[in-house]
């Protein structure tokens, strides 16, 4: 029996080691920087009530949003976030556990298909690098939707690559098959139809570019369907029995609308994800660059029934170009990309210890630098404004970035290229974390945990039987703060068609408003500073509580009017 010499033996067992402890950093990164930034208007406030009111309710199947139906997504996030509520109580570290928890999957998914497809090397070096890719993280951290369906699309990808293996067994085959079904049901319980169209799309572009009928007879199509619909045919069921107004808007409006017309107001020439997607996967992009130009290239292996690396670029350019023609565009929309990408990146960069090692290492150390001098900008052009106060956070993430890019730099040069991306991809994933963390600075323009504080400060608790207005606005975050429904005033935004539904629930114009606020024994609302200094010369009564640079807090008589410093304007 051959055995390694000691000293590689050592080497090897230093190795695991440092891989471990990275992964366990990583971990720690990841999770344990999730309650230290409010929750911002309008996708964090918003996804985090929803799943607050089911629990309040105990209706889990009509999501509601203010009390009004709210049918623009599915409900598998909001699930898992109100058994989170329920279980670990009501934070903002349960109100981003989702995303967080399915991009960590995804990481471990990007490991564990690397190395069942490339070898474990492979697996080890994309996940390092899909933890470091800017976007990754970050969104990870942020509350929308978005990682949850790159988790599930993805995870049908790869169970699909998984299937294609030539030398696993039948029943294996039927497996993986069966589980990207899944994966795919899963997908548009996150987000709709978006998480089933996606892989079916890469796999008729892949059929015609390759002109390979074959992996549509190894589908289990039917069987698959079956598990499918199981998966995630119920919610829809149940919510159009109880709504027969979800179809048309859920279907029409939120998916064929949305892609084909401007109306949603996230607009961005074809060219939008281009520069998105350069940043997103910073500080590895000019590696990712080459991976996809080696990708189309690289020979068939034996060990794969399909060309696995052109799945791989045609499910990024698929993406890419979907999200491109939309009317609608936001850049979390291409996180499905990054993934594959990370798997692209791990097969270009090899085993490499050398030249291209060192030469992927001087990306971060740049990315770093370009850090470090948009925060010295910002510091001497911007000290007052909250992006001033946001520089000393992008400051320490640069030098994070280019002190683990030089630490890697060095371990590269003594051939020790594993431990080298170790240091590089857990600097830079402490780096994104303090971008993070340092975005309180914005929270005064993106969320009302400020001024509700500022108001209870002087009055104590709001009174919970004491009506509350919402004045022309409705700031997503303000339900979350002061435990309960606000009743909307000449508003309607994305909350119409609720509004439609049960219009008694919300007061149509100013003029209604004025009425009943004058007839009130006590109240308060919530308005634009624009609006408040509107109503002023009117005499309508207001006691002002709290104001910021965007809305105030008055209140209508009561022991508002009571508290020092308060007084009828």
């Amino acid at each position: 029996m051959n055995r390694a010499p000691p000293h590689i033996r050592r080497r090897t067992w230093g190795t695991r080691r440092v891989l471990a402890l990275s992964l366990v950093l990583l971990a720690a990164l990841w999770f344990g920087t999730l309650e230290y930034r409010d929750l911002f208007a309008p996708d964090e406030g918003r996804y985090a009530e929803i799943p607050r009111e089911m629990v309040a309710s105990g209706d889990w199947v009509t999501p509601r949003l203010n009390d009004l139906k709210y049918f623009e997504k599915p409900a598998l996030q909001y699930w898992v976030t109100a058994a989170a509520y329920r279980f670990l109580g009501e934070s903002e570290w349960t109100a981003r556990l989702w995303p967080a928890t399915t991009g960590f999957l995804g990481l471990l998914a990007v490991l564990i298909t690397g190395g069942a497809l490339f070898g474990r090397r492979a697996g080890i070096v994309a996940g390092l690098l899909l933890a470091s890719m800017f976007a990754y993280p970050i969104f990870a951290g942020v509350l929308t939707l978005d990682m949850g369906l790159a988790f599930f699309a993805t995870a049908a990808l790869f169970c699909f690559l998984l299937s294609q293996q030539s030398r696993i067994a039948e029943s294996e085959r039927r497996r993986w098959m069966l589980a990207a079904w899944a994966a795919m049901g899963l997908a548009v319980l996150s987000k709709g139809l978006i998480g089933a169209v996606l892989p079916a799309l890469a796999l008729v572009i892949y059929v015609a570019v390759q002109r390979d009928a074959s992996p549509l007879r190894r589908l289990w199509l039917l069987p698959g369907l079956a598990l499918f619909l199981l998966v995630a045919a119920p919610w829809f069921a149940a919510v159009q029995m109880r709504n027969p107004e979800f179809f048309g808007f859920f279907f029409i409006h939120e998916h064929f609308a949305r892609f084909a017309l401007p109306d949603h107001n996230r607009p961005g020439g074809w060219y939008y994800y281009i520069p998105v997607l350069l940043v997103a996967a910073l500080p590895w992009t000019p590696l990712a660059l080459g991976a996809l130009r080696a990708a189309w290239k690289r020979p068939l292996g034996s060990a794969h029934l399909i060309h696995v690396d052109r799945a791989l670029l045609i499910w990024c350019a698929t993406v890419f170009v979907f999200f491109s023609l939309s009317r609608s565009k936001l850049p979390a929309y291409i996180l499905p990309i990054l993934p594959a990408l990370a798997l692209l990146a791990a097969r270009h960069l090899g085993g490499s210890g050398g030249m291209r090692m060192k030469t992927a290492l001087a990306a971060p150390l740049a990315a770093g630098a370009a850090l470090c001098v948009l925060a010295l900008y910002w510091l001497v052009t911007r000290g007052g404004a909250p992006a001033g106060h946001y520089a000393p956070w992008i400051l320490a993430a640069g030098s994070a970035m280019m002190l683990g890019a030089a630490l890697a730099r060095q371990l590269a040069a003594r051939s020790r290229p594993l431990i080298a991306l170790c240091a590089a991809a857990v600097s830079t994933c402490l780096a994104c974390q303090l971008l993070l963390v340092g975005a309180q600075s914005f929270a005064g323009s993106y969320s009302s945990e400020a001024l509700v504080d500022a108001a209870q400060a002087r009055i104590g608790k709001f009174d919970a039987t004491v009506p509350f207005y919402s004045v022309q606005m409705y700031d997503q975050t303000l339900p979350l703060h002061v435990h309960r429904f606000v009743t909307l005033v000449d508003y309607q935004g994305e909350l119409a068609l609720g509004i439609a539904a049960e219009p008694n629930k919300v007061l149509p114009d100013l003029e209604r408003f004025r009425s009943v606020w004058r007839a009130s024994g006590h109240a308060y609302a919530i308005m634009p500073v624009q609006r408040y200094e509107a109503e002023l010369p009117l005499g309508l009564p207001m006691c002002l509580l709290a104001r910021d640079r965007t809305a105030v807090i008055v209140a209508r008589a009561g022991r508002a009017c009571l508290a020092p410093g308060a007084g009828e304007r």
